[in-house]
């Protein structure tokens, strides 16, 4: 028996949360899926969903999205028991991303029934396959030998890379007051040492004016004393 961990918002709805969605009380899972496929992407990209239940699984209603919101309706699939479903690209139109991608699964009321995602890279002719089909919080999929139609081919040890953070935990490192301080300080270092960088290497220059200057100022009072004297006279 699942446990109802949570309220969702829609009506007469429970689940357990899994790999950054809603798990519906349901059989039916995104189990593999072929994001970069050696050769061409549009001839070689599909997802594949699995029935685990005991009698056929109409889809009718059902909906597969892709992370850039376009959407393909299941109606008139259907699933065998225990069995695979592929739906290729050249069927659903939907584009298969080679790096942070995501693929979801609405029920015909709209929750969201399943999702996995990636961050990073796709390795080339990999599928992203699901390792677990009781996964709690974690997301239990791994890159592995593409088996489209058929049980999914996992190594003996699986090393899960499915990317699942919690609602409304942070995604890598926080910027804190003390980061933002360390940097202003470094600025104003920065800064200051540009500044008497300038004025030492231009402090030549700088005296250079300052007697200049002075010549100036000194003709300039001397000729004046000399008018004076001889207005004077």
């Amino acid at each position: 028996m699942v446990a109802n961990l949570h309220t969702h918002p829609t009506p007469k709805n429970f689940g357990i949360f899994s790999c950054t969605g809603w798990y519906r009380l349901r059989v039916v899972f995104i189990n593999e899926w072929l994001p970069n496929p050696a050769g061409s992407d549009a001839a070689g990209e599909f997802v594949e969903l699995f029935n685990k239940g005991a009698s056929a699984k109409d889809l009718s209603g059902w909906r597969l999205a892709t992370e850039n919101g376009k959407q393909f309706p299941l109606d008139g699939y259907e699933i065998p028991p225990q069995g695979y479903l592929v739906l290729r690209r050249s069927a659903t139109k939907l584009t298969l991303r080679n790096s942070d991608g995501a693929v979801s699964l609405y029920a015909p009321d709209g929750a969201l029934a399943d999702r996995a995602e990636f961050r990073g890279a796709a390795p080339e002719g990999k599928s992203f396959s699901r390792a677990d089909y009781d996964a709690g919080p974690e997301a239990h999929f791994v890159w592995t030998v593409s088996t489209p139609g058929a049980a999914n081919a996992l190594p003996a040890a699986p090393s899960i890379e499915g990317f699942a953070p919690a609602y409304g935990a942070p995604i890598g490192p926080q910027f804190t007051a003390a980061d933002f301080f360390a940097i202003m300080i470094g600025v104003a270092a920065l800064v200051s040492g540009i500044i008497f960088y300038v004025i030492k290497k231009h402090e030549d220059l700088a005296e250079l004016f300052s007697l200049r200057d002075r010549a100036v100022w000194d003709d300039a009072c001397g000729g004046g004393k000399g008018g004076d004297g001889a207005a004077h006279r």
